[in-house]
């Protein structure tokens, strides 16, 4: 089997110019993100919403000691909205690319079909770094599932996800509910949005970026004007140090 065998989600360079086919090329973002000051070296961490697993390998490739991925074999179990899952094909179970980019690379990243909201310390002990990108807008209950990464989280929260800009003068909601109709997110969040609803899962924020446009290749980028136009498609990432629990 080779990289053109499967549907990827993410651009992996799994050899030295073997690169997975996937739309979302993520490597300039890895750049952006705001790393704990000591970088991942010799740590223990996690990636929450791993799909093809391009965090899970660039948490290795920082040097960390140990990897654990997690993500939703079965994608019918995430939470869709009703009315927006079903009526088309079935969709393609996950774990086959992350597992052939994993051989690939030699990676040692272990994954685990496991629910970010069923994340427990007694049954995956304590994460010095977790890296979630892209995961937050997709989850019915952002504040529960950041509560269950704080209870395995002993360091740093990297959260990655899209943000809304602001249309007017006027101050924007720190999320909109169904913001992007036709789309499977449930809340968009707005910059200061993000690192508020980590400081209220018991976070404290240390880092935050500018707002910046996303990595998505041509078939994504294309597939909406919004897009192109740059009303879609921006992110923004927090660094939180996990709060003592009194």
């Amino acid at each position: 089997m080779n990289v053109n065998d499967l549907d990827w989600w993410h651009t992996i360079e799994v050899e030295p110019g073997v690169v997975t086919p996937g739309s979302w090329d993520l490597r300039p973002t890895a750049e952006r993100m705001p790393w704990p000051p000591g970088g991942v070296a010799g740590l223990r961490c996690l990636d929450v919403g791993t799909m093809d697993g391009f965090w899970a390998f660039e948490l290795e490739r920082r040097g960390a000691a140990s990897v654990m991925a997690i993500d939703l074999v079965d994608p019918r179990r995430q939470d869709s909205p009703v009315g927006r899952a079903g009526g088309g094909p079935e969709p393609p179970r996950r774990g086959e690319t992350f597992a052939l980019a994993a051989e690939m690379l030699g990676s040692g990243a272990a994954y685990r079909d496991l629910s970010v909201y069923d994340l427990r310390p007694e049954d995956v002990g304590q994460f010095d770094v977790v890296v979630m990108g892209y995961v937050l807008q997709m989850l019915r209950d952002p504040l529960r599932a950041l509560e269950a990464v704080r209870s395995v989280c002993r360091g740093h929260l990297l959260l990655l996800d899209t943000v809304s800009l602001p249309l007017s003068l006027l101050p924007s909601p720190l999320a909109r509910l169904d913001a992007r109709r036709g789309h499977l997110e449930w809340f968009v969040f707005n910059r200061r949005g993000l690192s508020h609803v980590a400081e209220l899962a018991g976070f404290e924020v240390e880092a935050a970026t500018r707002v910046f446009r996303d990595t998505a290749g041509p078939a994504v980028a294309s597939s909406s004007l919004r897009h192109t136009l740059g009303l879609l498609g921006r992110s923004a990432a927090v660094r939180g140090r996990a709060r003592e629990v009194r």
